[in-house]
Parts: C-alpha cells; structure tokens; sequence
C-alpha cells in the first residue's frame, strides 16, 4: 500500500464514520472494541510511517491513520466531562439543527456544540502537531 490517498481516505473515511455513528460509542463494550480496531489502525500507520512513497510536503500520509484513534480517545475523554458538567449525554449536532429534529428528550445547547467542533477538529490538528 504504497498509495498516499489510499491511507488518507481510509483514516479520515473512519474517523467521519465513527463520528457519524457516535450513538454506537456510548456503550462500553463496543467503545472498547473499537479503541482496540483503531490502536491497532494507527499502529500499521506507525509501521509504514517510513515509507519514502508515502512522504508528502506537508508530513507523511501515514499519519492520517491516526485520526480515528484521536477521535475515540478525544470522544471518550469529553464525553466523560461532559457527563460530569451537564449531567446528560452529549449529542453531536448539526448546523442549524434542533434536538427535536434528532428525536432527543432534551434541547441542544452550547456544550453540544463545543462537544461536536472539538470532537471533529481535535484529531485533525493533533495530527498537524505530529507531522
């Protein structure tokens, strides 16, 4: 796999699904599954991160293999926070989204929107901190 889109597609294609399906997440056993599927993502990351074919300007491609690992470590971390500050589950909205439309018992407030952006952008400029 000596194709730089290829692990760019796959590492950002898996973070916006694990994102997508963050519902999935709040149960404990299938957040543990799948942090164990992305430590053992990033890790083949790690290993082809020496690659001359993978080397781009802006740092390695391999990198991007890291992202869904980020997002589950960063999900799980302010999801407990948020837990502890609202005392309910955070909910990942959408722009100009209401919680009626997502068929919620509770309003969306700021929280959620912090919730959602830092979740989303995190990852991403962890990985630039990286390269």
């Amino acid at each position: 796999m000596d194709n730089q889109l290829t692990y760019i597609i796959l590492g950002a294609g898996l973070q916006l699904v694990l994102f997508v399906g963050y519902k999935l997440l709040k149960q404990p056993k299938i957040y543990w599954i799948i942090f164990l599927l992305t430590v053992g993502f990033s890790f083949f990351g790690y290993l082809n991160i020496d690659r001359h074919s993978l080397e781009m300007v802006n740092g390695n491609a391999a990198t991007w293999t890291f992202l869904p690992f980020f997002f589950i470590v960063y999900f799980g971390l302010f999801r407990q926070l948020f837990l502890k500050l609202f005392k309910n589950e955070p909910l990942i909205t959408g722009y100009i989204q209401t919680s009626w439309e997502q068929g919620e018992y509770r309003r969306l407030h700021f929280g959620d929107a912090i919730f959602t952006i830092s979740t989303l952008i995190l990852p991403f400029l962890t990985i630039l901190l990286i390269d």
